[in-house]
């Protein structure tokens, strides 16, 4: 080996050795030691990775468990790691060198013009020859990474197939809540059906007494009409509470990743509306920070851009390139076989000169990409804060809010009983009765609605705090 290559190999190893991807990147928000409305929060052992297990319903447990294994979302997804993952191990596969290896074979017979003719020496004006050659070369490429740019290539890649990962966390975090909200208000409509049902029944019990009481001629025929009007209305609104629930149903079908023609919303004794979990206890906001994946994918995105900004700058150094070929020739025929090999080893060196600003121009570029990285990062994490309070805040106002509705009910449900009561005694008018049931109905679908905006909030809370997904 010439004693240049040897220098030039020693170089390349020395500065490989000393090599670095490092950009300093960090965010620029202070986080807050503790929410401010998470106080009321009860600190239980809810694990929030699969929070809809404290609903204590087994047909939710169920629809989410088939929702994360079959959701084509959840497919989607992972499907797009894969790629991301190829890439990766393509990047780092750039690392090495590159070898090849290549043959052939001929056969060589020809009759050759004898120097000799025309000589006593001659035998024959002619020269048979008979020849097989097999011939070999290999080859290998290999540029050293002197200043870390393909190792910041590789790094770049392996961050971006980490946020990719991600985007899989964030699929099963949807996917869980989605038919967690489907579920709830399916059940709630059904909740809602159940009333309809209830105040269909009495107000046809009382359109009965009313029709007695027209033909004996107690009352007047604008009672019997408007108590008419009011049953019609009633089951009117009662029609389209199938359809909504059909369509909840189907919705949680295309979640499972089944045919929502054939689906059936399997039936549950569970009355999840009424009794809802208490919001998750002993949650802070550095555990925001490594349990929710948009954040864990914003920080992986960072630690790519910087790894392409340290590979751009890299463009600004030298580059060397390592080349060997070999060759091999074998003749073989019928009286010798005969070998020749040669191999070259070579070297060269690149140095940028003159770029006309290529270089300088692709290095700001990623500088900027690397900048607003961090500023998405910082943006997503205060929309984070915030949304973790503003559930924390609601959910407990909700609370409040449902368990007055409830008392509100019971009230509206004993007045209105009151009042059918008295008018068939006579000692109220069937307006005042018609209005009675009109407000226990209406209290009874504010109750429903203040429960069911109560577990959505629970769901968007768990949500806000990264709940819903785990490590395969």
């Amino acid at each position: 080996m010439k004693p240049q290559t040897l220098t030039l190999i020693t170089l390349a190893a020395l500065l490989t050795a000393c090599q670095s991807t490092t950009i300093e990147h960090r965010s620029q928000i202070t986080l807050p030691a503790a929410y401010d409305h998470a106080a009321p929060a009860r600190a239980d052992n809810t694990d929030i990775r699969r929070w809809w297990q404290a609903w204590h319903d087994p047909v939710l447990n169920q629809l989410i468990t088939e929702a994360l294994a079959n959701s084509p979302d959840l497919a989607i997804a992972r499907s797009r790691l894969k790629e991301a993952q190829a890439t990766a191990n393509l990047a780092n596969a750039d690392r090495g060198a590159t070898i090849g290896l290549g043959a052939n074979a001929g056969h060589l017979d020809a009759d050759l013009d004898n120097p000799l003719d025309g000589t006593p020496l001659a035998r024959s004006d002619k020269i048979n020859t008979h020849r097989t050659l097999l011939a070999s070369n290999l080859s290998a490429k290999w540029e050293a990474d002197l200043f870390g740019q393909k190792q910041s290539d590789a790094d770049a890649a392996r961050y971006a197939a980490l946020a990719s990962a991600e985007q899989t966390h964030i699929a099963q975090l949807q996917i869980s809540a989605a038919v967690a909200d489907a579920y709830l208000q399916a059940r709630a409509i059904e909740a809602r059906q159940r009333l309809a049902d209830a105040n269909i029944a009495t107000l046809d019990k009382l359109a009965h007494y009313v029709d007695a009481r027209y033909r004996a001629g107690h009352t007047t025929a604008y009672e019997k009409t408007e108590v008419q009007s009011h049953l019609s209305a009633a089951r009117a609104a009662r029609s389209t509470l199938d359809a909504e629930r059909a369509a909840q149903a189907r919705k949680i079908a295309v979640l499972l990743g089944k045919t929502p023609q054939d689906y059936q919303l399997p039936a549950s004794s569970a009355d999840i509306l009424a009794h809802p979990p208490a919001a998750p206890g002993g949650q802070t906001p550095q555990g925001l920070i490594e349990r929710r994946p948009d954040l864990r994918a914003r920080a992986a995105q960072i630690d790519a851009y910087a790894a392409k900004l340290a590979s751009a700058k890299a463009d600004l150094y030298p580059r060397l390139t390592l080349n060997f070929l070999g060759n091999g020739v074998l003749n073989i025929d019928s009286d010798n076989t005969q070998k020749s090999l040669i191999s070259l080893l070579g070297a060269s060196l690149q140095v940028p000169l003159y770029t006309n600003g290529r270089i300088q121009a692709n290095i700001d570029a990623a500088d900027a990409r690397l900048k607003t990285a961090l500023l998405q990062y910082d943006q997503t994490l205060l929309q984070a804060l915030a949304d973790v309070d503003n559930a924390y805040q609601a959910n407990d106002a909700l609370a409040t809010q449902t368990r007055l509705l409830t008392e509100a009910r019971a009230q509206s449900d004993k007045q209105a009983r009151d009042a059918e009561k008295l008018y068939r005694y006579g000692n109220k008018t069937l307006a005042d009765t018609l209005s009675a049931r009109i407000s226990a109905n209406q209290a009874a679908e504010n109750q429903l609605r203040s429960q069911l905006a109560q577990a959505q909030t629970l769901i968007a809370l768990y949500k806000a705090l990264g709940g819903g997904w785990a490590e395969k």
